[in-house]
């Protein structure tokens, strides 16, 4: 079975996360995606996609909003429609069980949950309720990967049953007008402020300048940035303008200096400080490894 190694490498995946709502390539009949991946790690981003993954083996740290945690073998994370969530991991041979599904394919609506909220997004691994989960996990891959006559069918109903009975067996929260308008409004800003960054990532972005355009005073937009994002905001800008940097290299024939200027580098220097420090080898390393 193969296995993907997702790592802040665009080079490596087809669907392109640099956009706040990712283009997953989803078939229209059955828009789902399921992947089998090794050390996982990606930046902080939302979609109205609901993702469910499974720690099959190692550790790994994951955020959702405001909540992060240390994930090992047989715990699970669910991120519902617009969660803001990130995965950092621990562990070289850590791996996951990654599912990503349109929300329609649960219900009508086009976001889930519509009338309550999780308790918490993580699940440990012993409640005994859920030791089925991990079995609904690979017949939704296998029968993803064999594509057999009546897949899409059989796929639905494993979907069906693996949501039901999160929905079941978890803690949930009803949605009180108050606590969700709070809820949502800050989730909202934030939303709002990915958006922003993953758009004018070229720009000089700084604290000053952005806890103005937000109408937060700077210490508690980098405490709260920090809190939601689980990094500080420069290196979060510093990820965005690598990544952008590092399909340019890949995908273009522009010189290294005009990169690093179009990407919001001030300096070649800090180009290559700061992409050597988040990707571990320097520009030049990757556009001369590319073939």
């Amino acid at each position: 079975m193969q296995k993907t190694n997702y790592n802040f490498n665009l080079t490596t995946m087809e669907i392109h996360m640099i956009s706040v709502y990712q283009n997953w390539n989803m078939d229209a009949e059955l828009p789902l995606v399921i992947h089998r991946i090794v050390n996982l790690s990606f930046y902080p981003h939302f979609h109205n996609e609901i993702e469910f993954v499974y720690v099959e083996k190692g550790e790994m740290v994951v955020g959702v909003n405001e909540e992060r945690r240390l994930l090992r073998a047989g715990d699970m994370v669910i991120c519902c429609s617009n969660d803001i969530h990130y995965y950092e991991s621990k562990d070289a041979e850590s791996e996951v069980f990654m599912l990503i599904c349109k929300p329609e394919l649960i219900g009508t609506a086009k976001s889930w949950p519509v009338d309550f909220r999780f308790a918490s997004p993580f699940i440990d691994s012993t409640p005994s309720e859920l030791s089925r989960v991990r079995h609904l996990m690979l017949q939704i891959l296998q029968e993803k990967e064999s594509a057999i006559t009546g897949y899409p069918m059989y796929i639905k109903s494993y979907l069906l049953e693996l949501f039901g009975t999160l929905c079941r067996h978890l803690p949930t929260v009803p949605f009180e007008r108050s606590s969700n308008q709070r809820f949502e409004s800050k989730r909202a800003k934030f939303q709002q402020i990915i958006t922003f960054i993953e758009a004018n990532y070229s720009l000089d972005l700084s604290v000053e300048m952005m806890s103005e355009r937000f109408e937060m005073n700077p210490s508690h937009f980098c405490r709260s940035f920090k809190k939601v994002i689980g990094m500080n905001f420069k290196t979060y800008l510093n990820t965005i303008r690598v990544l952008m940097a590092e399909h340019m290299l890949v995908n273009t024939h522009a010189s290294i200096t005009d990169i690093a200027l179009e990407c919001g580098f001030g300096s070649i220097r800090t180009f290559n400080r700061v992409y050597k420090e988040l990707k571990g080898c320097s520009p030049s390393d990757t556009r001369s490894n590319i073939h």
